[in-house]
């Protein structure tokens, strides 16, 4: 079963497979097969995926709504700072957790996966620690 770091931007969607250690972007059609591994997926995590990333894929996928999964979402803002206190930004909380971020390209591309790899990186730590 997959376990899948997503981010997306305004028209790209980035995936690193826990598993496989692969960072891939889709762009286009290709998001359609991204919203497919998403969806079968046994686990999605995101950082405000809750209040963004699910909906602006549900838009990809032509719903009105957030993209249902099936798998379970785990929604590293929310697990951070809880569902009643907004919390930090990405940056700011890995930051506080993590140190500094290894640099990545300054293109959409590199923004996406470096938001992936942060986004890894606290679920891995929280996993260390529950």
């Amino acid at each position: 079963m997959a376990t899948l770091v997503v981010d997306t931007g305004q028209d790209i969607v980035g995936i690193y497979s826990v598993q496989s250690r692969c960072f891939r972007f889709y762009r286009d059609q290709s998001i359609a097969r991204a919203i497919r591994r998403l969806q079968s997926a046994h686990e999605v995590i995101t950082y405000n995926g809750k209040h963004y990333d699910l909906e602006k894929l549900g838009k990809f996928a032509g719903l009105s709504s957030a993209l249902p999964l099936k798998g379970v979402h785990s929604d590293m803002r929310s697990i951070c700072w809880s569902d009643r206190i907004w919390g930090m930004d990405l940056i700011s909380t890995y930051k506080m957790h993590l140190g500094d971020c290894p640099t990545f390209p300054d293109t959409h591309e590199g923004s996406v996966e470096c938001d992936c790899y942060m986004t890894f990186k606290l679920w891995q730590l929280w996993n260390e620690t529950n």
